[in-house]
């Protein structure tokens, strides 16, 4: 130890705290937002801390196990990017479960800690497509897909969090066949098509959507549709969910705890209140 740089290391325990104290600040924030948005919502906090309703975590935990960094992605040189691709087991910095704040359309860009607190807390539907992933690793999510979930639970609820069940997060603990790559290096993982991105917030106006896999870009996916680079205004993305196979189809309200920094990326804990 006698090595290291005094400084460094005091930056270093600095950093930690003020990461610390920032997700902390971001989870008062949300709690206090959640008594402000309305009855149901109060009410659902209410009986989660009396212990009347259960509670889901749907964060994976950072460094739980070794990931490598997303192949199709950049290299990224600032806090909260997605960095470039690294040695095999290596740890991408960024690869738990994190918020994506520039939403699924690129209109505009924006950064985590320019999103309004409010935007963070959302009732949660649940897209099953488990059968259709288990088929076709890149299998997208189409706008049928979307419009047969209303078929037989009613419209998407408008400001509603949108999450992708796949049973990706299956293979959370190995990292090779979390990552997927074909011959080409390229990851076949499930996710949303351009069109049911589209579809969710321009149709639905959904508040965000969420997904247990990485969001990957594949050339071609099932039904035709093409994908397309994730980001938009006024609706985020989570990626690398846990633990949506405990959520009911509709119901849970969803608190989305991101840490509060300037940069388009940040690491969050997602936590859901059932109904």
């Amino acid at each position: 130890m006698s090595g290291l740089d005094p400084e460094y290391c005091m930056t270093k325990h600095a950093r930690r705290w003020w990461d610390r104290r920032d997700w902390f600040r971001a989870v008062a924030a949300l709690l206090a937002v959640l008594l402000l948005v309305g009855p149901a919502s109060a009410g659902a906090l209410e009986r989660a801390i009396l212990g009347k309703s259960a509670i889901v975590d749907l964060s994976h935990s950072e460094g739980e196990r070794a990931v490598p960094t997303d192949p199709q992605r950049p290299a990224g040189s600032g806090e909260g990017e997605r960095q470039g691709p690294l040695p095999n087991g290596s740890v991408g910095k960024d690869f738990g479960t994190r918020l994506n704040a520039l939403g699924i359309l690129r209109k505009n860009k924006r950064t985590v800690a320019q999103i309004p607190p409010r935007e963070l807390l959302a009732p949660a539907v649940v897209v099953d497509l488990t059968a259709k992933a288990a088929e076709a690793a890149g299998y997208r999510a189409t706008v049928e897909d979307l419009l047969a979930w209303e078929r037989q639970y009613g419209r998407i609820p408008k400001q509603s969090a949108v999450l992708l069940y796949t049973g990706w997060a299956r293979r959370w603990a190995d990292a090779a066949r979390y990552a997927n790559l074909d011959a080409q290096g390229v990851s076949r993982v499930p996710g949303f098509s351009a069109a049911a991105l589209a579809f969710l917030v321009n149709e639905r106006q959904v508040q965000g959507v969420g997904l247990d896999a990485f969001t990957a870009d594949a050339p071609s996916i099932a039904g035709g549709e093409t994908s397309a680079p994730i980001g938009g205004p006024d609706a985020w993305l989570i990626e690398n969910l846990a633990n949506l196979d405990r959520l009911p189809i509709k119901g849970a309200k969803l608190i989305v705890a991101p840490l509060r920094l300037e940069a388009a990326y940040a690491s969050a804990r997602v936590i859901a209140i059932l109904p």
